[in-house]
C-alpha cells in the first residue's frame, strides 16, 4: 500500500518573501541601523549585500553566455581548460643557469606546468640572467617547452633575448611560429615600478614597435605584450584600480600601434594581462571574470572580432598582504588567493612561497606553493569544472559592479590625458595612496585581522625581513616620473619594523599587568591588553588578582618592569587610578578601557597610555616604546 503521507517540501518550508526576510532580520537587529550593520563597503567603493537575490542580476546581459563564447568571462577555451586545467607556474629568480636548471627539472617532474622565470633587473636584487646564447641553453636543457610553456616578464632592455630565444629554438628544432609562450613587456609597468627610463619616450616606443613586429612575423602566437597589474597591487591599489589600470594601459598601447599600422585583430592576440589575487575571496573571483567582460568590451569598441576579444589572464598572489612573522600563515593566505584564481577562471597561476620575505625559497617552500595548487587541481577537481561561480548571484553581481567601477577608473585616467600621462604627474600614485593608507589604517585599528602581526602575536618570534636592497644602475635617465617609482607597501611592514626595533633594544621592555580585583573584573582586559601590547613584542607579567592597592605596587616594583598597565573595572578605576598612579608615580602607566567621560581625568593622573578596542595598536604601542626608551 502506497504512503500517502508523501514528503512536500514546498508545503512544509514554504519560500520566505524578501520582505519576510528583512522583517526577520531587523527585528533580531533590535533598532540597530540595517545598512551599517549588515552592509559592508569595501575598498573598491562597492557596498556589498547581505543577500542577493535572482532580481539583482535580472537586466545583466553577460549572465547568459556558455562557456567558450564572447564576453568570454566564463573562460576562453573550455574544453582545453577541462582537458588540461590552468597551468601551474611558479617563479624562478636563481641567476646560476646550471641550479636553475636542475630546480625547473625537479619541480617539473613533481606537479610545475609551466616555466616561469623572473629576470634580473635594476629594481631587483635577484633575478635569473640571460646574457648569451649559452645562458638559455643551460637554464633550458631538458625542458619541453610546448609542454610547459616559458613565461618571462621582461623590460624593455630586455629585448635581446627575444633575438636569442629565436635562436635557440631554431636549434631546438622548436616550431616558434607555432609557440604558445608568454615573452611579455609592459613599458607602462616598468615605468611604474622603476620610476624612470633610460630612453626618451620616442625611442621607447620605437623598441615597443619593434618588437611586435618581430612577433607577428616569426612569433604570432607569442603574447609580447604582457600587461602587469601586480606593480599596482603591490603599492597599494585596490582591484578597482588594478583592473582601471591596466585597461588605460592597453588602450594606450594599442591607440599607438594602431597609427603604427597595425590592426586591432593582429594585436589582440599578442595580449597577456598579469592580475594579483587578494585576500578577498569573491571580490578576486569577480575581478578576473569582470576584466574579461571590460576586456572584451574594450576590444570589441576598436572593432575587433569575437575571437579578438579573449584575453590569457596569468593570476599572481598578492604581495601587500603578505607577513614576515608567523610567515606559515602567508600559506592560508595564498591557499584562499589561489583557489579564488581558480574558481574566477585564470588560465595560468603562480602561488608565492610562504617564506619568500625571510629567505630564499628552498626546496621545502617552492614544494609547498606549488602543490597548493596540485591539490585544487588533483584532490579538489577544480580543473573539472568550468566557471564553478557562473550563476550565483553574489558573484554575477559582484562581477558587474566590479566592472562598472573599473571601467570608470579607466575613464578618469583616459580623460586625464592616458596612463602613462598619469604617471607622470603623480596622478597614479596619489590614487594608490588613497586606498594604500586606508588599508594600513585598517590593520593599525584591527579592523582587517592579520594572524601573528596585529592579533595573536607570538612575543618570543624573532624574525628578520629579507635583504632586498638595490644598488640602483648609474643610467643617464631621459625622464623621470615626478614623484619617483610607486612604492613597494605591505599592510603590516610598519608594525613589523616596530616590532623588529623593540626586538633589538636593550631597554626593559617589561609591562606588568596591575590586575585589581576578582577574575571577573580584571581578566578579560587583562587578556585583551596581553595580546595589544604583544603585537609589539613586549614581555608582558600578567599575575593574578591583588586584592588591595598596597599588594599590587609591592608585585609591581618587584617585577622590575619599566610599565604598568591596570586592569580592572570602570567603576574600580575611580578609586585605582588615583592611589595606583600615586604610588607609582614617575612610572609609565597605561589603563586597559578608555572610560569617556574620565579620561582626562585619568590623563591628569599621569595615566600616558589607553589600551581600548578602539585604539590604533601601531600609534599606541609606538608611544609606549618611546616612553620606555627605546630610540
Amino acid at each position: 500500500m502506497e504512503n500517502e503521507n508523501k514528503l512536500n517540501l514546498k508545503e512544509s518550508f514554504p519560500i520566505p518573501s524578501y520582505e519576510e526576510w528583512l522583517k526577520a532580520v531587523n527585528d533580531t537587529l533590535k533598532g540597530a541601523d540595517f545598512d551599517k550593520v549588515m552592509k559592508t563597503k569595501t575598498y573598491e567603493g562597492i557596498t556589498l549585500q547581505p543577500i542577493y537575490r535572482k532580481e539583482d542580476i535580472a537586466d545583466l546581459a553577460f549572465t547568459d553566455c556558455a562557456p567558450g563564447a564572447a564576453p568570454y568571462l566564463r573562460g576562453n577555451n573550455p574544453q582545453r581548460f577541462l582537458d588540461e586545467g590552468w597551468l601551474i607556474a611558479q617563479s624562478y629568480d636563481e641567476s646560476d643557469c646550471q641550479k636553475l636548471n636542475t630546480m625547473l627539472r625537479h619541480d617539473l617532474q613533481n606537479g610545475l606546468t609551466a616555466v616561469n622565470l623572473s629576470l634580473k633587473h635594476e629594481d631587483t636584487k635577484r633575478g635569473v640572467t640571460l646574457r648569451t646564447i649559452d645562458d638559455l641553453r643551460i637554464a633550458l636543457k631538458g625542458v619541453d617547452l610546448q609542454a610547459a610553456p616559458l613565461f618571462m616578464q621582461m623590460d624593455i632592455s630586455d629585448s635581446y633575448i627575444l633575438v636569442m630565444f629565436e635562436q635557440y629554438c631554431k636549434e631546438q628544432n622548436i616550431p616558434l611560429a607555432t609557440l604558445e609562450v608568454g615573452l611579455g613587456f609592459d613599458p607602462t609597468s616598468e615605468f611604474a615600478r622603476i620610476g624612470s627610463v633610460y630612453l626618451p619616450l620616442d625611442e621607447f616606443w620605437k623598441l615597443e614597435v619593434d618588437i611586435v613586429k618581430w612577433a607577428l612575423e616569426k612569433a604570432p602566437k607569442m603574447r609580447v605584450l604582457s600587461l602587469d597589474g601586480s606593480v599596482y597591487e603591490a603599492s597599494g591599489a585596490s582591484s578597482t584600480q588594478e583592473l582601471g589600470f591596466v585597461l588605460s594601459t592597453a588602450i594606450g598601447l594599442i591607440h599607438g600601434l594602431q597609427q603604427s599600422g597595425f590592426t586591432i585583430d593582429q594585436l589582440a592576440p599578442l595580449f597577456q594581462v598579469k592580475l594579483s589575487l587578494g585576500s578577498n575571496f569573491f571580490m578576486e573571483i569577480a575581478k578576473i571574470r569582470a576584466f574579461r567582460l571590460m576586456w572584451a568590451e574594450m576590444i570589441k569598441a576598436f572593432g575587433g572580432s569575437e575571437p579578438s576579444q579573449k584575453v590569457w589572464i596569468h593570476g599572481k598572489t598578492a604581495s601587500f598582504n603578505k607577513s614576515i612573522f608567523d610567515n606559515y600563515v602567508n600559506v592560508l593566505r595564498t591557499s584562499t588567493e589561489g583557489f579564488s584564481g581558480v574558481i574566477g577562471g585564470v588560465d595560468s597561476l603562480e602561488i608565492g612561497c610562504f617564506d619568500e620575505l625571510v629567505s630564499v625559497p628552498d626546496e621545502f617552500s617552492r614544494r609547498m606553493a606549488r602543490n597548493q595548487q596540485v591539490i585544487l587541481k588533483e584532490e579538489a577537481h577544480f580543473g573539472k569544472v568550468v566557471d564553478p561561480a557562473g550563476g550565483c548571484y553574489y558573484i554575477e553581481s559582484l562581477t558587474a559592479e566590479l566592472a562598472n567601477k573599473a571601467w570608470e577608473t579607466m575613464q578618469e585616467l583616459e580623460n586625464a590625458g592616458g596612463m602613462i600621462r598619469s604617471l607622470i604627474t603623480g596622478k597614479i600614485h596619489d590614487m594608490i595612496e588613497a586606498v594604500a593608507e586606508a588599508r594600513i589604517d585598517a590593520v593599525h585599528k584591527r579592523k582587517n585581522v592579520f594572524i601573528g602581526v596585529n592579533m595573536f602575536a607570538n612575543p618570543l618570534e624573532k624574525t628578520s625581513q629579507r635583504d632586498t636592497d638595490v644598488i640602483a644602475e648609474v643610467r643617464t635617465r631621459a625622464v623621470s616620473l615626478d614623484k619617483g617609482a610607486l612604492p613597494h607597501r605591505r599592510a603590516v611592514e610598519k608594525l613589523e619594523l616596530l616590532r623588529e626595533q623593540i626586538s633589538r633594544t636593550s631597554q626593559n621592555m617589561k609591562v606588568f599587568l596591575v590586575n585589581m580585583g576578582t577574575i571577573d573584573e580584571y581578566k578579560a582586559r587583562a587578556d585583551f591588553a596581553a595580546g595589544f601590547l604583544q603585537v609589539g613584542g613586549f614581555e608582558v607579567i600578567s599575575p593574578g588578582g591583588f586584592a588591595s592597592v598596597a599588594e599590587a605596587v609591592k608585585a609591581a616594583v618587584d617585577s622590575n618592569a619599566a610599565a604598568y598597565c591596570i586592569c580592572s573595572t570602570d567603576d574600580n578605576y575611580q578609586h585605582l587610578v588615583p592611589e595606583l598612579c600615586s604610588a607609582l608615580k614617575g612610572k609609565t602607566m597605561i589603563l586597559a578601557g578608555y572610560p569617556t567621560e574620565l579620561v582626562q581625568n585619568y590623563k591628569e593622573k599621569v595615566i600616558n597610555l589607553f589600551i581600548h578596542l578602539r585604539a590604533d595598536v601601531y600609534d599606541t604601542l609606538a608611544d609606549l616604546a618611546i616612553l620606555m626608551g627605546v630610540k
